[in-house]
């Protein structure tokens, strides 16, 4: 591996390579509060889509004892997931496919689907959703925790986001968001507001992250180490700059059939 190398990555190719533990916004507490609410135990099967290097299934998988199966686009990520399965997951009940989420088909049927984050990343959000209660029995969970906007971003920050991740951030309203997912019934749901990460936080989370991976992949070369620090800390710096104009709401959804998608049940 070469610093050209790492520099000319896409953002899923570096995060992939890196080994990056992608979280949901909220990170662990999101997660606890999925199987909390979501009432996911041993007997529970978890899909999760998009699942970049499997910590959102692996990490419920640790705590319910469910078997969790992941999916994603990106055959790099999934390399990483399966590894870290082997090593943070050992005596977990995990499985990791490639493949890309609109298409992906199966007969075995779910009670819970994480979504996180991750609906916006798809073209046609309201037709993604219904393929994924395609993959529910007669009930289940969605398990999301959407980003919306709570101020006014500024252009450069967004062209920052384009550049640095590859991705447009949301910029839509609380109700905007929340009506994406009307036609399910909200079993919970949790506002969060962000506090930014220090420079020292970050700093320490992008020292710990690439050694790691050093260690992993046996790089020894100084100026990689560095290429690969200095971008995974511009891509944390511009994710915290991000997070000054946004919140996030932790959603356990139900979903049942002969009921979706009418709204009988009231919010409040």
């Amino acid at each position: 591996m070469t610093v050209n190398e790492i520099k000319n990555m896409t953002y899923t190719q570096f995060v992939a390579y890196i080994d990056q533990w992608n979280v949901p916004p909220g990170a662990l507490d999101t997660i606890n509060q999925w199987a909390v609410f979501g009432h996911v135990n041993q007997n529970s099967n978890l899909l999760e889509i998009a699942c970049t290097t499997g910590l959102s299934s692996r990490e419920i998988a640790r705590i319910t004892g469910c078997s969790s199966t992941g999916i994603d686009i990106c055959e790099e990520s999934i390399k990483s997931a399966k590894m870290n399965a082997e090593i943070y997951g050992r005596g977990l009940n995990l499985k990791y496919l490639s493949g890309d989420a609109c298409e992906f088909t199966t007969e075995e049927r779910f009670s819970h689907i994480i979504i996180g984050a991750s609906l916006g990343f798809f073209k046609e959000p309201k037709k993604m959703l219904d393929r994924i209660t395609s993959f529910f029995g007669e009930s289940g969970y969605l398990l999301a925790s959407p980003y919306y906007s709570c101020g006014e971003m500024p252009d450069e920050l967004k062209r920052d986001c384009q550049r640095v991740i590859g991705i447009t951030p949301t910029t839509m309203s609380y109700d905007i968001v929340r009506d994406i997912y009307a036609d399910f019934e909200v079993a919970y749901e949790k506002r969060c507001s962000i506090v930014l990460e220090t420079k020292g936080q970050m700093e320490k989370y992008t020292y710990d992250s690439v050694q790691r991976t050093c260690e992993l992949r046996g790089i020894t070369d100084d100026s990689v180490k560095k290429a690969m620090y200095d971008r995974l800390y511009e891509i944390k710096d511009v994710s915290n700059e991000l997070h000054r104009y946004q919140a996030y709401s932790v959603l356990v959804l139900r979903y049942l059939n002969g009921v979706y998608p009418n709204k009988f049940l009231e919010l409040f």
